[in-house]
Protein backbone atom coordinates (compact mmCIF):
# COMPACT_ATOMS: atom_id res chain seq x y z
CA UNK A 1 0.00 0.00 0.00
CA UNK A 2 2.77 2.40 0.68
CA UNK A 3 4.47 1.73 -2.41
CA UNK A 4 1.37 2.28 -4.01
CA UNK A 5 0.94 5.30 -2.31
CA UNK A 6 3.76 6.98 -3.30
CA UNK A 7 3.65 5.93 -7.18
CA UNK A 8 0.48 7.81 -6.97
CA UNK A 9 1.99 10.67 -5.65
CA UNK A 10 5.00 10.95 -8.25
CA UNK A 11 2.86 10.30 -11.09
CA UNK A 12 0.31 12.57 -10.05
CA UNK A 13 3.03 15.49 -10.29
CA UNK A 14 2.71 17.92 -13.74
CA UNK A 15 4.15 16.62 -16.31
CA UNK A 16 6.63 19.96 -16.90
CA UNK A 17 7.85 19.37 -14.02
CA UNK A 18 8.34 15.44 -14.24
CA UNK A 19 10.11 16.69 -17.70
CA UNK A 20 12.17 18.98 -15.82
CA UNK A 21 13.39 16.39 -13.16
CA UNK A 22 13.66 13.52 -15.71
CA UNK A 23 16.28 16.19 -18.21
CA UNK A 24 18.08 16.87 -15.00
CA UNK A 25 19.22 13.09 -14.54
CA UNK A 26 21.73 11.39 -16.66
CA UNK A 27 20.81 9.29 -19.11
CA UNK A 28 20.87 5.95 -17.41
CA UNK A 29 19.34 6.80 -14.50
CA UNK A 30 16.57 8.53 -16.14
CA UNK A 31 15.90 5.28 -18.23
CA UNK A 32 15.79 3.44 -15.03
CA UNK A 33 12.79 5.32 -13.96
CA UNK A 34 10.34 2.93 -16.31
CA UNK A 35 10.75 0.47 -13.60
CA UNK A 36 8.84 2.70 -11.33
CA UNK A 37 5.28 1.89 -12.86
CA UNK A 38 3.99 0.70 -16.17
CA UNK A 39 3.18 4.47 -16.69
CA UNK A 40 7.16 5.51 -16.55
CA UNK A 41 7.91 2.98 -19.46
CA UNK A 42 7.98 5.79 -21.93
CA UNK A 43 7.92 8.36 -20.03
CA UNK A 44 11.85 9.46 -19.60
CA UNK A 45 11.38 9.08 -23.61
CA UNK A 46 8.85 11.88 -23.80
CA UNK A 47 10.99 14.04 -21.14
CA UNK A 48 14.18 13.84 -23.17
CA UNK A 49 12.06 14.33 -26.62
CA UNK A 50 10.52 17.51 -25.24
CA UNK A 51 13.46 18.80 -24.64
CA UNK A 52 15.86 21.44 -27.15
CA UNK A 53 18.84 18.87 -26.09
CA UNK A 54 18.73 15.35 -27.29
CA UNK A 55 22.28 13.82 -25.85
CA UNK A 56 22.93 10.19 -25.75
CA UNK A 57 26.88 10.79 -25.26
CA UNK A 58 26.21 9.47 -21.69
CA UNK A 59 29.07 6.01 -21.45
CA UNK A 60 26.40 4.02 -20.12
CA UNK A 61 23.83 4.28 -22.82
CA UNK A 62 25.27 1.99 -25.46
CA UNK A 63 27.07 -0.29 -22.84
CA UNK A 64 25.40 -3.70 -21.75
CA UNK A 65 23.21 -3.58 -25.03
CA UNK A 66 22.84 -4.41 -28.46
CA UNK A 67 23.97 -1.39 -30.94
CA UNK A 68 20.65 -1.91 -32.96
CA UNK A 69 18.72 -1.52 -29.70
CA UNK A 70 20.90 1.74 -29.12
CA UNK A 71 20.04 2.79 -32.41
CA UNK A 72 16.73 1.85 -32.22
CA UNK A 73 16.24 3.97 -29.16
CA UNK A 74 17.84 6.96 -30.72
CA UNK A 75 15.50 7.02 -33.93
CA UNK A 76 12.55 7.05 -31.72
CA UNK A 77 13.47 9.23 -29.45
CA UNK A 78 14.09 11.55 -32.71
CA UNK A 79 10.72 10.66 -33.70
CA UNK A 80 8.87 11.34 -30.54
CA UNK A 81 10.83 14.91 -30.81
CA UNK A 82 9.28 15.52 -34.21
CA UNK A 83 5.92 14.96 -33.51
CA UNK A 84 6.22 16.90 -30.17
CA UNK A 85 7.59 19.50 -32.42
CA UNK A 86 9.68 21.09 -30.01
CA UNK A 87 12.70 22.96 -30.85
CA UNK A 88 15.83 20.84 -31.61
CA UNK A 89 19.38 22.82 -30.42
CA UNK A 90 21.54 20.31 -29.50
CA UNK A 91 21.88 16.61 -30.64
CA UNK A 92 24.50 14.30 -29.43
CA UNK A 93 25.50 10.69 -29.81
CA UNK A 94 28.02 8.17 -29.12
CA UNK A 95 27.37 4.81 -29.77
CA UNK A 96 30.83 3.62 -30.09
CA UNK A 97 30.52 0.33 -31.89
CA UNK A 98 33.52 -1.22 -33.83
CA UNK A 99 30.89 -2.64 -36.58
CA UNK A 100 28.53 0.96 -36.40
CA UNK A 101 29.16 1.96 -39.51
CA UNK A 102 27.94 -1.40 -41.30
CA UNK A 103 25.28 -2.28 -39.08
CA UNK A 104 23.23 0.91 -39.12
CA UNK A 105 25.05 3.22 -41.35
CA UNK A 106 21.77 4.73 -42.53
CA UNK A 107 20.46 5.21 -40.03
CA UNK A 108 22.94 7.06 -38.44
CA UNK A 109 23.07 9.03 -41.58
CA UNK A 110 19.23 9.35 -41.23
CA UNK A 111 20.16 11.22 -37.36
CA UNK A 112 22.21 13.65 -38.58
CA UNK A 113 20.40 14.96 -41.90
CA UNK A 114 17.25 15.64 -39.22
CA UNK A 115 19.14 16.74 -36.86
CA UNK A 116 20.35 19.40 -39.33
CA UNK A 117 16.93 19.55 -41.45
CA UNK A 118 15.41 20.63 -37.46
CA UNK A 119 17.25 23.56 -37.01
CA UNK A 120 20.19 22.07 -34.54
CA UNK A 121 23.24 24.05 -33.87
CA UNK A 122 25.37 21.60 -32.45
CA UNK A 123 25.70 18.55 -33.90
CA UNK A 124 28.24 15.49 -32.37
CA UNK A 125 28.13 11.78 -33.74
CA UNK A 126 31.23 9.75 -32.60
CA UNK A 127 30.70 6.37 -33.73
CA UNK A 128 34.73 5.49 -33.20
CA UNK A 129 35.11 5.47 -29.63
CA UNK A 130 36.43 2.04 -28.91
CA UNK A 131 38.32 1.80 -32.50
CA UNK A 132 40.29 5.31 -31.05
CA UNK A 133 41.27 3.46 -28.11
CA UNK A 134 42.60 -0.20 -29.76
CA UNK A 135 43.14 0.51 -33.53
CA UNK A 136 44.82 4.08 -33.88
CA UNK A 137 46.85 2.28 -36.95
CA UNK A 138 45.00 -0.32 -38.70
CA UNK A 139 42.31 -0.63 -40.75
CA UNK A 140 38.99 0.62 -40.22
CA UNK A 141 35.39 0.97 -41.14
CA UNK A 142 34.23 4.56 -42.00
CA UNK A 143 30.42 5.92 -42.41
CA UNK A 144 30.80 7.59 -46.08
CA UNK A 145 28.52 11.18 -45.56
CA UNK A 146 27.03 11.95 -48.69
CA UNK A 147 27.92 14.64 -50.54
CA UNK A 148 24.51 16.18 -50.69
CA UNK A 149 23.95 16.49 -46.68
CA UNK A 150 26.02 19.87 -46.18
CA UNK A 151 24.68 21.19 -49.64
CA UNK A 152 21.81 23.72 -48.07
CA UNK A 153 22.25 26.49 -45.60
CA UNK A 154 21.63 25.84 -42.32
CA UNK A 155 21.76 27.15 -38.16
CA UNK A 156 24.77 24.71 -37.79
CA UNK A 157 27.71 26.24 -35.36
CA UNK A 158 29.36 23.13 -34.07
CA UNK A 159 29.94 19.58 -35.73
CA UNK A 160 31.72 16.87 -34.01
CA UNK A 161 31.98 13.53 -36.28
CA UNK A 162 33.87 10.33 -35.25
CA UNK A 163 34.30 7.51 -37.38
CA UNK A 164 33.02 9.18 -40.07
CA UNK A 165 34.69 9.71 -44.05
CA UNK A 166 34.12 13.01 -45.28
CA UNK A 167 35.46 11.86 -49.01
CA UNK A 168 31.98 13.02 -50.75
CA UNK A 169 31.49 16.10 -48.64
CA UNK A 170 32.34 19.05 -51.65
CA UNK A 171 34.67 21.96 -50.99
CA UNK A 172 32.45 24.77 -50.40
CA UNK A 173 29.50 22.89 -48.90
CA UNK A 174 27.01 26.06 -47.92
CA UNK A 175 26.09 23.72 -44.81
CA UNK A 176 29.43 23.64 -43.03
CA UNK A 177 30.25 27.88 -43.81
CA UNK A 178 28.71 28.83 -40.58
CA UNK A 179 30.56 26.80 -38.44
CA UNK A 180 32.21 27.65 -35.27
CA UNK A 181 33.74 24.70 -34.10
CA UNK A 182 34.65 21.94 -36.22
CA UNK A 183 36.00 18.32 -34.51
CA UNK A 184 37.22 15.60 -36.76
CA UNK A 185 38.39 12.13 -34.82
CA UNK A 186 38.99 9.14 -36.66
CA UNK A 187 38.08 10.49 -39.35
CA UNK A 188 38.71 9.20 -43.07
CA UNK A 189 39.57 13.87 -44.47
CA UNK A 190 42.51 13.99 -46.80
CA UNK A 191 45.15 17.03 -46.24
CA UNK A 192 43.31 19.56 -48.92
CA UNK A 193 39.98 18.15 -47.22
CA UNK A 194 40.64 19.85 -44.31
CA UNK A 195 41.97 23.13 -45.92
CA UNK A 196 38.79 23.36 -48.02
CA UNK A 197 36.70 23.46 -45.08
CA UNK A 198 38.61 25.61 -43.02
CA UNK A 199 39.11 28.23 -45.50
CA UNK A 200 35.52 28.32 -45.96
CA UNK A 201 34.41 28.73 -42.60
CA UNK A 202 34.98 32.29 -42.36
CA UNK A 203 33.19 32.14 -39.08
CA UNK A 204 35.64 29.24 -37.54
CA UNK A 205 37.12 29.66 -33.99
CA UNK A 206 37.77 26.04 -32.72
CA UNK A 207 39.53 22.90 -34.97
CA UNK A 208 40.29 19.64 -33.11
CA UNK A 209 41.84 17.19 -35.63
CA UNK A 210 42.14 13.32 -33.87
CA UNK A 211 43.36 10.14 -34.77
CA UNK A 212 43.02 11.26 -38.54
CA UNK A 213 45.71 9.12 -39.87
CA UNK A 214 45.52 10.21 -43.85
CA UNK A 215 46.81 13.33 -42.82
CA UNK A 216 50.48 14.22 -44.23
CA UNK A 217 50.72 18.01 -44.69
CA UNK A 218 48.24 20.17 -42.65
CA UNK A 219 47.50 23.48 -43.41
CA UNK A 220 45.61 25.74 -41.48
CA UNK A 221 44.42 29.72 -41.79
CA UNK A 222 41.40 31.26 -40.35
CA UNK A 223 41.46 34.57 -39.59
CA UNK A 224 39.16 34.09 -36.26
CA UNK A 225 41.00 30.70 -34.98
CA UNK A 226 41.60 30.66 -31.53
CA UNK A 227 41.50 26.94 -30.73
CA UNK A 228 43.88 24.56 -32.82
CA UNK A 229 44.33 21.06 -31.22
CA UNK A 230 46.09 18.14 -33.35
CA UNK A 231 46.40 14.97 -31.65
CA UNK A 232 47.82 11.38 -32.98
CA UNK A 233 47.83 12.26 -36.38
CA UNK A 234 50.99 9.91 -37.00
CA UNK A 235 51.39 10.76 -40.85
CA UNK A 236 51.64 14.70 -40.36
CA UNK A 237 54.83 15.72 -41.41
CA UNK A 238 54.43 19.55 -41.92
CA UNK A 239 52.47 21.95 -40.32
CA UNK A 240 51.75 25.54 -41.69
CA UNK A 241 49.32 27.79 -39.37
CA UNK A 242 48.38 31.17 -40.27
CA UNK A 243 45.81 32.27 -37.64
CA UNK A 244 46.50 35.77 -36.25
CA UNK A 245 44.15 35.30 -33.46
CA UNK A 246 44.83 32.02 -32.10
CA UNK A 247 44.99 31.54 -28.49
CA UNK A 248 45.65 27.65 -27.73
CA UNK A 249 47.58 25.16 -29.80
CA UNK A 250 47.84 21.61 -28.65
CA UNK A 251 49.89 19.25 -30.52
CA UNK A 252 50.37 15.43 -29.44
CA UNK A 253 51.88 12.85 -31.11
CA UNK A 254 54.83 12.06 -33.65
CA UNK A 255 57.08 15.15 -33.92
CA UNK A 256 56.36 17.01 -36.98
CA UNK A 257 59.69 17.03 -39.36
CA UNK A 258 61.13 17.06 -42.84
CA UNK A 259 64.20 17.37 -44.63
CA UNK A 260 64.07 21.17 -44.20
CA UNK A 261 62.58 21.87 -40.39
CA UNK A 262 62.64 25.27 -41.04
CA UNK A 263 59.40 24.15 -43.36
CA UNK A 264 57.85 21.35 -41.17
CA UNK A 265 56.73 24.14 -38.66
CA UNK A 266 55.79 27.27 -39.78
CA UNK A 267 53.63 29.62 -37.77
CA UNK A 268 52.81 33.01 -38.95
CA UNK A 269 51.98 35.65 -36.46
CA UNK A 270 50.14 34.75 -33.64
CA UNK A 271 50.12 38.21 -31.03
CA UNK A 272 47.55 36.64 -29.03
CA UNK A 273 48.46 32.94 -28.51
CA UNK A 274 48.00 32.38 -24.75
CA UNK A 275 48.74 28.36 -24.26
CA UNK A 276 51.26 25.94 -26.25
CA UNK A 277 50.72 21.84 -25.15
CA UNK A 278 52.93 19.74 -27.17
CA UNK A 279 53.38 16.48 -26.17
CA UNK A 280 55.54 13.45 -28.05
CA UNK A 281 54.51 10.39 -25.25
CA UNK A 282 52.99 7.28 -26.31
CA UNK A 283 53.11 8.13 -30.06
CA UNK A 284 56.65 5.88 -30.75
CA UNK A 285 60.31 5.65 -30.78
CA UNK A 286 62.47 8.50 -30.58
CA UNK A 287 64.63 8.48 -34.01
CA UNK A 288 67.80 10.89 -33.80
CA UNK A 289 68.10 10.84 -37.26
CA UNK A 290 64.57 11.84 -38.01
CA UNK A 291 63.54 14.30 -35.11
CA UNK A 292 67.13 16.02 -34.47
CA UNK A 293 66.02 19.33 -35.17
CA UNK A 294 62.32 20.46 -35.59
CA UNK A 295 61.30 20.27 -32.60
CA UNK A 296 63.37 23.46 -31.40
CA UNK A 297 61.92 25.24 -34.38
CA UNK A 298 58.87 23.78 -33.10
CA UNK A 299 59.03 25.80 -29.29
CA UNK A 300 60.00 28.55 -31.28
CA UNK A 301 56.93 29.09 -33.10
CA UNK A 302 55.39 28.87 -29.75
CA UNK A 303 57.79 30.27 -27.38
CA UNK A 304 55.28 34.18 -26.69
CA UNK A 305 52.79 32.24 -24.90
CA UNK A 306 52.14 32.52 -21.32
CA UNK A 307 51.85 28.81 -20.58
CA UNK A 308 53.74 26.03 -22.12
CA UNK A 309 53.01 21.99 -21.54
CA UNK A 310 55.89 20.07 -22.10
CA UNK A 311 57.27 16.54 -22.59
CA UNK A 312 60.57 15.27 -22.16
CA UNK A 313 61.09 14.57 -26.03
CA UNK A 314 60.89 18.20 -25.96
CA UNK A 315 63.47 18.29 -23.24
CA UNK A 316 65.80 15.87 -25.06
CA UNK A 317 65.66 18.17 -27.88
CA UNK A 318 66.38 20.98 -25.94
CA UNK A 319 69.45 19.37 -24.69
CA UNK A 320 70.47 18.74 -28.26
CA UNK A 321 70.33 22.29 -28.52
CA UNK A 322 72.24 23.67 -25.78
CA UNK A 323 75.38 21.83 -27.46
CA UNK A 324 75.12 23.78 -30.28
CA UNK A 325 74.57 27.06 -28.10
CA UNK A 326 71.37 27.61 -29.82
CA UNK A 327 69.14 29.44 -26.94
CA UNK A 328 66.06 31.80 -26.81
CA UNK A 329 63.91 33.38 -24.82
CA UNK A 330 60.02 32.77 -23.60
CA UNK A 331 59.65 36.46 -22.40
CA UNK A 332 56.11 36.33 -21.17
CA UNK A 333 56.25 32.41 -19.75
CA UNK A 334 54.22 32.50 -16.85
CA UNK A 335 53.77 28.67 -15.83
CA UNK A 336 55.56 25.50 -17.28
CA UNK A 337 54.53 21.85 -16.74
CA UNK A 338 56.64 19.21 -17.21
CA UNK A 339 55.44 15.89 -18.31
CA UNK A 340 57.55 13.16 -17.24
CA UNK A 341 57.27 9.53 -17.82
CA UNK A 342 60.80 8.60 -15.60
CA UNK A 343 62.70 11.06 -13.38
CA UNK A 344 66.71 9.68 -13.86
CA UNK A 345 69.55 11.00 -13.65
CA UNK A 346 69.57 12.02 -17.62
CA UNK A 347 66.20 13.35 -17.14
CA UNK A 348 67.19 15.34 -14.23
CA UNK A 349 69.56 16.94 -16.88
CA UNK A 350 67.28 17.84 -19.35
CA UNK A 351 64.88 19.60 -17.15
CA UNK A 352 68.41 21.59 -15.69
CA UNK A 353 69.03 22.18 -19.40
CA UNK A 354 65.51 23.64 -20.44
CA UNK A 355 66.03 26.34 -17.70
CA UNK A 356 69.46 27.03 -19.39
CA UNK A 357 68.87 26.65 -23.14
CA UNK A 358 65.27 29.06 -22.34
CA UNK A 359 65.68 32.33 -20.69
CA UNK A 360 61.80 32.58 -18.78
CA UNK A 361 62.21 36.12 -17.06
CA UNK A 362 58.79 36.10 -15.59
CA UNK A 363 58.50 32.11 -14.75
CA UNK A 364 55.57 32.52 -12.05
CA UNK A 365 54.79 28.47 -11.87
CA UNK A 366 56.51 25.32 -12.54
CA UNK A 367 54.28 21.90 -12.43
CA UNK A 368 56.01 18.62 -12.75
CA UNK A 369 54.28 15.20 -13.70
CA UNK A 370 56.09 12.24 -12.80
CA UNK A 371 54.26 8.84 -14.34
CA UNK A 372 53.14 6.79 -11.94
CA UNK A 373 54.08 3.46 -13.65
CA UNK A 374 56.46 2.06 -11.17
CA UNK A 375 54.14 2.22 -8.34
CA UNK A 376 53.83 -1.55 -8.33
CA UNK A 377 57.77 -2.06 -8.34
CA UNK A 378 57.88 0.35 -5.66
CA UNK A 379 54.94 -1.44 -3.26
CA UNK A 380 57.09 -4.58 -4.21
CA UNK A 381 60.23 -3.66 -3.30
CA UNK A 382 58.98 -2.28 0.45
CA UNK A 383 62.20 -3.96 3.21
CA UNK A 384 60.23 -5.57 5.77
CA UNK A 385 60.31 -3.73 9.06
CA UNK A 386 64.18 -4.24 10.36
CA UNK A 387 65.04 -6.94 13.10
CA UNK A 388 67.78 -6.32 16.12
CA UNK A 389 69.62 -8.55 14.44
CA UNK A 390 69.74 -6.86 11.04
CA UNK A 391 70.31 -3.15 12.39
CA UNK A 392 70.18 -0.79 15.28
CA UNK A 393 67.87 1.89 14.25
CA UNK A 394 64.61 3.72 14.69
CA UNK A 395 61.36 3.40 12.78
CA UNK A 396 62.20 6.85 11.60
CA UNK A 397 65.57 5.66 10.49
CA UNK A 398 64.39 3.23 9.08
CA UNK A 399 62.29 4.84 6.82
CA UNK A 400 64.54 6.92 5.54
CA UNK A 401 66.43 3.99 4.74
CA UNK A 402 64.51 2.07 3.29
CA UNK A 403 63.67 5.21 0.15
CA UNK A 404 67.45 5.29 0.22
CA UNK A 405 67.75 1.63 -1.01
CA UNK A 406 64.79 2.22 -3.21
CA UNK A 407 66.29 5.61 -4.70
CA UNK A 408 69.93 3.50 -5.07
CA UNK A 409 71.47 5.37 -2.26
CA UNK A 410 73.98 3.78 0.00
CA UNK A 411 73.94 3.22 3.62
CA UNK A 412 76.72 3.11 6.33
CA UNK A 413 78.23 -0.34 6.92
CA UNK A 414 75.98 -0.99 10.11
CA UNK A 415 72.76 -0.16 8.04
CA UNK A 416 72.00 2.98 9.64
CA UNK A 417 70.34 5.51 7.97
CA UNK A 418 72.20 8.61 6.06
CA UNK A 419 71.89 12.00 7.43
CA UNK A 420 68.27 14.15 6.40
CA UNK A 421 70.62 16.02 4.37
CA UNK A 422 72.34 13.24 2.41
CA UNK A 423 73.44 14.33 -1.13
CA UNK A 424 73.76 17.75 -0.29
CA UNK A 425 77.24 17.30 -1.26
CA UNK A 426 76.39 15.83 -4.61
CA UNK A 427 78.07 18.22 -7.84
CA UNK A 428 75.33 20.46 -9.35
CA UNK A 429 73.23 19.75 -12.29
CA UNK A 430 74.89 22.55 -14.26
CA UNK A 431 78.01 23.65 -12.45
CA UNK A 432 79.16 27.27 -13.28
CA UNK A 433 75.92 28.54 -14.67
CA UNK A 434 74.14 31.27 -13.58
CA UNK A 435 70.33 30.44 -13.77
CA UNK A 436 68.15 32.30 -11.84
CA UNK A 437 64.13 31.76 -11.86
CA UNK A 438 63.64 35.06 -9.46
CA UNK A 439 59.92 35.05 -10.40
CA UNK A 440 59.15 31.80 -9.32
CA UNK A 441 56.88 31.20 -6.61
CA UNK A 442 55.26 27.90 -7.09
CA UNK A 443 56.46 24.44 -7.42
CA UNK A 444 54.17 21.59 -8.01
CA UNK A 445 55.98 17.63 -8.10
CA UNK A 446 53.44 15.10 -8.70
CA UNK A 447 53.58 11.37 -8.11
CA UNK A 448 56.46 12.16 -6.27
CA UNK A 449 58.33 9.16 -4.74
CA UNK A 450 61.34 10.91 -2.51
CA UNK A 451 64.16 9.19 -5.24
CA UNK A 452 67.44 10.46 -5.42
CA UNK A 453 67.12 11.93 -8.57
CA UNK A 454 63.61 13.39 -7.78
CA UNK A 455 65.32 15.38 -4.61
CA UNK A 456 68.58 15.76 -6.89
CA UNK A 457 66.49 17.92 -9.30
CA UNK A 458 64.38 19.41 -5.95
CA UNK A 459 67.47 21.06 -4.92
CA UNK A 460 68.65 22.51 -7.75
CA UNK A 461 65.10 24.34 -8.27
CA UNK A 462 64.69 25.85 -4.56
CA UNK A 463 68.40 27.08 -5.01
CA UNK A 464 67.57 29.37 -8.05
CA UNK A 465 63.93 30.29 -6.99
CA UNK A 466 64.77 33.22 -4.45
CA UNK A 467 60.84 34.09 -4.75
CA UNK A 468 59.45 30.66 -4.01
CA UNK A 469 56.86 30.54 -1.57
CA UNK A 470 55.32 27.22 -2.23
CA UNK A 471 57.10 23.63 -3.05
CA UNK A 472 53.88 21.06 -2.99
CA UNK A 473 55.11 17.66 -3.46
CA UNK A 474 52.11 15.23 -4.37
CA UNK A 475 52.62 11.36 -3.58
CA UNK A 476 51.79 8.39 -5.78
CA UNK A 477 48.53 7.30 -5.29
CA UNK A 478 46.86 3.81 -5.25
CA UNK A 479 49.67 0.54 -5.24
CA UNK A 480 52.11 2.49 -4.76
CA UNK A 481 51.00 5.19 -2.23
CA UNK A 482 53.81 5.97 0.66
CA UNK A 483 52.83 5.57 3.85
CA UNK A 484 52.81 8.53 6.81
CA UNK A 485 56.18 7.94 8.01
CA UNK A 486 58.05 8.01 4.12
CA UNK A 487 55.68 11.22 3.63
CA UNK A 488 57.38 12.67 6.87
CA UNK A 489 60.84 11.53 5.88
CA UNK A 490 60.60 13.29 2.26
CA UNK A 491 59.15 16.06 4.46
CA UNK A 492 62.32 16.28 6.58
CA UNK A 493 64.58 15.74 4.19
CA UNK A 494 63.55 18.53 1.46
CA UNK A 495 62.56 21.04 4.47
CA UNK A 496 66.77 20.55 5.38
CA UNK A 497 67.91 21.81 1.89
CA UNK A 498 69.34 24.32 1.51
CA UNK A 499 67.28 26.96 -0.39
CA UNK A 500 67.28 30.60 -2.03
CA UNK A 501 64.05 31.66 -0.22
CA UNK A 502 63.55 31.30 3.24
CA UNK A 503 60.04 32.15 2.90
CA UNK A 504 59.40 28.66 0.89
CA UNK A 505 56.65 26.40 2.33
CA UNK A 506 57.30 22.29 1.84
CA UNK A 507 53.68 20.45 2.00
CA UNK A 508 54.00 16.46 1.36
CA UNK A 509 50.30 15.65 0.65
CA UNK A 510 48.38 12.94 -1.06
CA UNK A 511 46.40 13.38 -4.13
CA UNK A 512 43.31 15.55 -3.19
CA UNK A 513 44.98 17.49 -0.50
CA UNK A 514 46.86 19.49 -2.98
CA UNK A 515 44.36 22.79 -2.44
CA UNK A 516 43.48 22.80 -5.93
CA UNK A 517 46.81 24.33 -6.96
CA UNK A 518 46.59 22.72 -10.90
CA UNK A 519 47.57 23.99 -14.03
CA UNK A 520 45.78 25.46 -16.99
CA UNK A 521 46.51 21.98 -18.62
CA UNK A 522 45.00 19.38 -16.56
CA UNK A 523 43.90 16.84 -20.13
CA UNK A 524 46.69 14.59 -20.63
CA UNK A 525 45.99 12.88 -23.88
CA UNK A 526 48.98 10.11 -23.18
CA UNK A 527 46.80 8.68 -20.66
CA UNK A 528 43.50 8.69 -22.73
Amino acid sequence: MAAAAAEDRLSGLPDDLLHSILRGLPLKHAARTSALSRWWARRWLRALASSPAIDFTDRGFARGQPPARAAATVSRCLGLHAEYGAPLDVFRVALGSDDAASSFGQDVVGWVAAAVARGARDVEVDLAQRQRADNDHGSSTFLELPGDLFLAKNALERLALGGFGLRAVPPGAAGLAGLRSLSLSHADVTDQAVQAVVSNCVALESLSLRRCRHLTSVRIAGEKLRVLELVRCPAVRRLQVAAPALESFAFHGDIVCSSDPDDAVHFGATPALRDAYLSHLGSGDYDDDRHDFAYPNFLECIAHANILTLCSVGLLHIEVSRGFAIGFDAPNLQELQLLMPSLGDDDVERVSACFEFIVFPILDRLFIRCSSSSAQYLRRSILKPPTRVQCQCSPAEFVLLKLQLLAGEPADASGAAASPAAGEDEPDIVPNVDILLDHLTLIKVVNIRGTRCELRLLRFLMNRAPALEQLLLVTVEEEGALGDEEMKVIQMRVSAMRTASPEARVTVCRPGEDGRRNPAHTKFYHEE
